[in-house]
């Protein structure tokens, strides 16, 4: 029998790793003594030493292991860096390509230019003439990417929030053509592509916006903080809406889920899970069915769904490619939806009977059209759609005949993706803007008949 003694090398401090002149992790080598109460006999000090030879082993290979991951994230750091500026440039190009009009800012006040920053940039502030009572106001460019989404706030309806592809949503009044803010406000809060933004509508100042990275965001508009950042869908989220009563959301996702949250606690209330293919839209069906929330999905389905128990109450079958827009008035009690097959399907909500079947394509020189979102006024009378032919359709939808085309608004170079109505509390007047991938906002106001 004798005493137990061994040696052992120390680890690498994480906070602070040793490296040798050829870059692999070293370590410090140092000496240990055990002294045990009682002697050890040969099979335990053999053992004792085997075991910390094995143990020396497998520290040795996992810095040797640690070693060629950490020089495989440096080179894709590297790379990753290489393709982000060669994207830069290729954005750059891109955008020296495409035709601009002319801009012509409106003048502003130096102390409120000062106070608040640089306004959107006003383009082609004067348009041919009024088109059925909607008059041009300004197109406005606030955004260096493709702007998904737009949304008018009901409490303060002359501001605006626009999501965009640059992973920015905008804050800006349309009455002083001021831009109010953007969103994130700090690097560290940054957000991917954006496809949607909502006001709430019962809370005050809360925002939600969806993105391309998997997660939904809510921010407190008034300080511009991001309240919470939401985990739960497994792909890019789509669309979102807000119950009008309660502190309720919800979202659509590329996963094939719509998900029901509390926004506030950031909790994950129900899952609707029997889409078929990606959720591109979703809308509570107002407080007068304050349970039911539809959605529309890239398997050319709208389904109704009851959220206390997840049951598809109604699905709605006219669309034959992808369903891209989804609305409901409290107003009317219509539902509306538009598809990248050019039609848009209007049904009555109380008897869930189809009321009009809209085909854009037999529109002149529209014979290729793709409807985008669509969106009701305040009273359901009207509804607007965002084309791809970078039209917006404007119908009067009351009339249990025939959809009456009221007019048809543009100006956008490229496909406008989404609209949003408000009502001027001052004149009284119709507001619409639209948001369009050639990266702006364009804004109309008049009495649309």
């Amino acid at each position: 029998l004798k005493p137990f003694w061994f040696w052992a090398r120390e680890p690498t401090s994480a906070a602070a790793p040793l490296r040798s002149s050829a870059g692999t992790l070293a370590m410090k080598a140092f000496y240990s003594t055990v002294r045990l109460p009682v002697p050890v006999d040969e099979v335990v000090h053999a053992a004792a030493t085997d075991f910390v030879a094995h143990t020396q082993q497998a520290l040795t290979r996992i810095c040797g292991e640690y070693t060629t991951l950490r020089a495989r994230v440096d080179e894709l750091t590297k790379e990753n860096e290489l393709l982000q500026a060669e994207n830069r440039a290729l954005r750059e190009q891109l955008s020296q390509q495409q035709p601009q009009p002319q801009p012509q800012p409106q003048p502003q006040p130096a102390a409120r230019a000062a106070a608040m920053g640089p306004p959107g940039l006003t383009v082609g502030a004067k348009e041919e003439g009024p088109k059925g009572g909607l008059r041009f106001v300004r197109a406005i460019q606030l955004h260096a990417s493709p702007v998904h989404s737009v949304a008018m706030d009901s409490k303060n309806p002359r501001r605006i929030a626009t999501a965009s592809w640059d992973g920015t949503v905008k804050l800006f009044d349309l009455a002083r053509n001021e831009e109010l803010g953007t969103l994130p406000a700090h690097q560290q809060d940054k957000m991917g592509g954006l496809y949607s933004v909502a006001f709430a509508k019962n809370t005050d100042p809360v925002l939600g916006c969806t993105s391309c990275d998997k997660c939904v965001y809510i921010w407190k508009t008034d300080g511009g903080q991001l309240h919470k950042k939401l985990h739960g869908h497994d792909d890019e989220v789509n669309g979102i809406d807000f119950h009008p009563r309660q502190q309720v959301m919800c979202t659509a996702s590329d996963d094939s889920k719509v998900i029901i949250w509390d926004y506030d606690a950031g909790m994950v209330l129900r899952e609707l899970t029997k889409h078929e293919k990606s959720v591109y839209g979703c809308k509570f069906l107002g407080q007068e069915n304050e349970y039911l929330v539809s959605s529309c999905s890239f398997d050319n389905k709208v389904r109704i769904w009851d959220m206390r128990d997840k049951t598809i109450f109604r699905t709605l079958s006219l669309h034959t490619d992808d369903i891209i827009g989804l609305d409901y008035s409290s107003g009317s009690k219509l539902l509306a939806t538009g598809s990248d097959d050019g039609t848009i399907g209007i049904w009555d909500a109380r008897s869930w009977q189809m009321m009009h079947c809209i085909n854009t394509r037999e529109i002149q020189q529209l014979e290729n059209n793709e409807v985008k979102r669509v969106a009701f006024n305040s009273d359901g009378n009207l509804l607007a759609a965002a084309c791809s032919s970078g039209n917006v359709l404007v119908y009067d939808v009351t009339q249990a005949s025939v959809a009456r085309l009221v007019t048809t608004v543009g100006g956008h170079t490229d496909c406008v993706f989404d609209v949003a109505w408000g009502l001027d509390p001052g004149t009284k007047e119709t507001m619409l803007v639209s948001a369009s991938h050639d990266h702006t906002v364009r804004y109309w106001k008049g009495d649309v008949a």
